[in-house]
């Protein structure tokens, strides 16, 4: 793990803040807490719009999952959490250290290194633009909350689908710590923890937490001079410092790393050629010393499908309370490297051989004001820089390389630079009645130099784009009483122009696209009922798409990034809670969309009125979990949950090729801990379905293939915790 530079730039950041002298509350919550949810009344508490707020308080389609449903689920990646949130899909394409994000049917069809995702990924507020760091590990969590709808108001460009807030835990001040050790099938062995340790008293505390997991491989290779691929091979760690003062000042500042070392997770190659042939005229599907089909849980393969990630980053978060309005900085830097050794051919034949790696380095300042009173005008103004880095090296070794061919190398470097300013506001016209909106101008370029092919492209002039954009939201919210709230509202969101890094062969594919905008339509019910026993909330929206950007794929070697007609996106989201008896608690989520292209003209044909890609028609999602006591001796914890997916597609041909039909997921718990909580003791089973669907498709038309990705398949397990405080 690469903490040197985290050190050094962690010190000029300390630097900086000393001229920002003595903030505002603490954003987190005591560590005893679930994070997102007090379970006495129902409570949740989310950082949405950017300040603390109930979520029956908040005017947007928001799922918290906070750390005590993260882990009575089993949720330890960030890929996981569609399970318990309804219009959200995550696919994968080899690895979940990749994941690409799809809320409302709004995604991205390619998984290039330099793509940019219509979903915003936060890690404490700060964007990640890297799509191999996106994958965040489930560990020391206070919460998870996807927001649905355009977020351009408040978390800026490449929102348009929505956000995702990984929020980690603060310090406590206190003396703390906890140790969790699990083991289960396929030799799953992993240990995490986190501990606290106050410095100062009530002023300066030290937090530290890891993750390190290890397994075999679940799809077996049938060469015997291979590897069993999809293991789990990671380890990551965070460490919190926390300092706060009585003249209202506090600063977080957060040093974090990953390393991830798997064989290409659950990925298996199909040809789309006659006979399910790839371009080289063979079938990776069949076994080739005995000529039978390959089953979802094999491949035949000469690499091991290598994917190394390396990430680091830090993160300062300081406050200064100026009174009537707080002061907020948030300054970061992330950066990482990524290698992926994939066999293009997906044979046992050393035919296609490519190597994809990239390096990357992010920063970004986020200066806000944000009003403290409560009064009836409450109003946040900021400042918004964020710059980004990445070089890229794609190698391709044919039949063999050298001296029969050459080895074709691509690469290029890709300089991104954005910067904004914004505002967003509430005024409450009377206890019941309130009209809120924002305003975000966005200032974006980019550009691609130095691109070439070798030996074949030469070096090419580069590429470029200059993007100038307004974002922004307006809308009114209605209390006819205190636990019932209405809001309807107008947004536009907007994706960033973007260059295609997937161009090979033609030179002429090197194009940029231009910026894709959505407008929303959007209404909503929240509520409490039953003294606050049952949570109801449902929304209801209408989306107008332009300009989709799109890779056509026009041939073996050629593909094109452009932008693509119109779409248009209907859907319901409701989500229910219900507490019924002590120590019981059910909850659901139903998600329905009626997504289609409106104009879509893709490699000479007419797609209008085909389905989005990654837009089942419903997910549904439901959950129990149950606390009993045993006696004296402690009590019993039962959880279960289980996902439902309709039909979807990973192509806008619709084609039976990039299909995926529907399936149920299902998990269950069960854990026993003694009277003082200090021990625990669970076993849990994952995928209790068995489940084989694909969770990711991703057409190569160098070779003709069709790349799947198998998710895990049904494995049980069991973890001892111990807490100390």
């Amino acid at each position: 793990m690469e903490f040197r530079k985290l050190r050094r730039r962690a010190l000029m950041a300390l630097c900086a803040s000393a001229a920002f002298t003595p903030a505002a509350a603490w954003a987190q919550g005591d560590s005893d807490s679930d994070g997102a949810a007090a379970p006495d009344d129902g409570t949740i508490i989310v950082t949405a719009q950017k300040r603390e707020q109930r979520l029956q308080d908040v005017p947007v389609s928001v799922t918290a999952l906070g750390s005590a449903q993260l882990e009575a689920a089993g949720i330890d990646s960030g890929t996981e959490i569609a399970r318990q949130t309804p219009n959200l899909r995550v696919s994968v394409l080899g690895d979940e250290s990749q994941p690409k994000f799809a809320i409302r049917g709004i995604s991205t069809p390619e998984f290039n290194l330099n793509a940019i995702s219509p979903t915003g990924v936060f890690y404490d507020e700060v964007y990640v633009g890297s799509s191999f760091l996106g994958g965040a590990q489930i560990f020391d969590i206070e919460r998870v909350e996807v927001l649905r709808g355009p977020q351009g108001t408040l978390f800026g460009k490449n929102t348009t689908a929505g956000a995702i807030n990984f929020i980690s835990r603060a310090p406590t001040f206190r003396n703390e710590g906890e140790i969790s050790v699990g083991y289960g099938e396929y030799n799953y062995a992993e240990i995490k923890g986190a501990g606290e340790a106050p410095l100062i008293e009530d002023k300066l505390s030290v937090r530290f937490a890891f993750n390190v997991a290890h397994s075999d491989g679940y799809i077996e290779n049938v060469n015997p001079a291979g590897r069993d691929l999809s293991n789990i091979d990671r380890k990551a760690g965070r460490l919190t410092i926390g300092y706060k003062d009585d003249t209202g000042f506090d600063a977080t500042l957060r040093l974090f790393a990953v390393q991830n070392d798997a064989r290409a997770i659950g990925a298996i190659n199909e040809g789309l050629g006659p006979g399910g042939t790839n371009a080289f005229g063979l079938n990776p599907r069949l076994n080739p010393f005995d000529g039978t089909p390959l089953t979802r849980h094999q491949v035949a393969t000469d690499r091991s499908g290598v994917i190394e990630v390396r990430g680091r980053g830090a993160i300062l978060t300081m406050n200064r309370d100026l009174g009537g309005v707080t002061l907020t900085s948030i300054s970061s830097y992330i950066g990482g490297h990524f290698l992926n050794l994939v066999d293009g051919d997906g044979t046992i034949a050393p035919l296609l051989h490519i190597d994809f790696g990239s390096k990357t380095e992010e920063y970004s300042q986020d200066l806000r004001l944000s009003t403290n009173g409560s009064g009836p005008f409450n109003a946040i103004v900021g400042l918004y820089h964020q710059r980004d880095d990445i070089d890229i090296e794609t190698t391709y070794l044919l039949f063999g390389g050298p001296p029969v061919f050459p080895v074709l190398t691509q690469s290029y470097e890709q300089a991104r630079r954005s910067y904004a300013v914004y505002a967003d506001g509430t005024f409450d016209l009377s206890a019941a009645l309130a009209v809120y909106g924002g305003l975000r101008y966005t200032w974006d370029k980019g550009r691609l130099t130095n691109f070439q092919v070798a030996p074949i492209i030469p070096v090419q002039a580069d590429k470029s784009y200059s993007d100038g954009e307004p974002t922004g939201r307006i809308g009114v919210r209605l209390k006819p009483a205190d636990d019932i709230m209405l809001y309807g509202q107008f947004a536009r969101g907007y994706r960033s122009s973007a260059i295609n890094g997937g161009a090979l062969t033609n030179p002429a594919d090197l194009n940029v696209a231009n910026p894709e905008k959505l407008d929303s339509w959007e209404v909503g019910l929240k509520s409490q009922l039953f003294d606050r026993m049952l949570t109801f909330n449902v929304s209801a929206f209408l989306y107008k798409f332009r300009n989709q950007q799109f890779i056509n794929v026009v041939g073996i070697g050629t593909q094109q990034l452009v932008n693509a007609g119109r779409s248009e996106i209907k859907g319901i989201e409701i989500e229910a809670a219900l507490r019924p008896a002590e120590g019981l608690s059910l909850t659901a989520g139903l998600g329905l969309l009626d997504s289609k292209y409106k104009e879509l003209l893709l490699n000479g044909v007419d797609l209008s009125g085909n389905e989005l890609i990654e837009a089942p028609h419903r997910t549904l999602n439901l959950a129990a979990d149950y606390r009993v006591p045993v006696g004296a001796e402690g009590s019993l914890s039962f959880h279960f949950d289980a996902t439902n997916v309709t039909r979807q597609y990973f192509s806008a041909t619709n084609s039976a090729d990039f299909r995926v039909p529907a399936f149920w997921d299902v998990g269950a718990r069960i854990a026993f801990v003694e009277p003082s909580g200090r021990f625990e003791i669970a076993a849990y089973a994952k995928n209790l379905t068995d489940n084989r669907k694909s969770t990711g498709i991703q057409i190569d038309p160098s070779t003709l293939t069709k790349f799947s990705t198998v998710p895990y398949p049904r494995r049980f397990g069991v973890e001892l915790t111990a807490r100390f405080r």
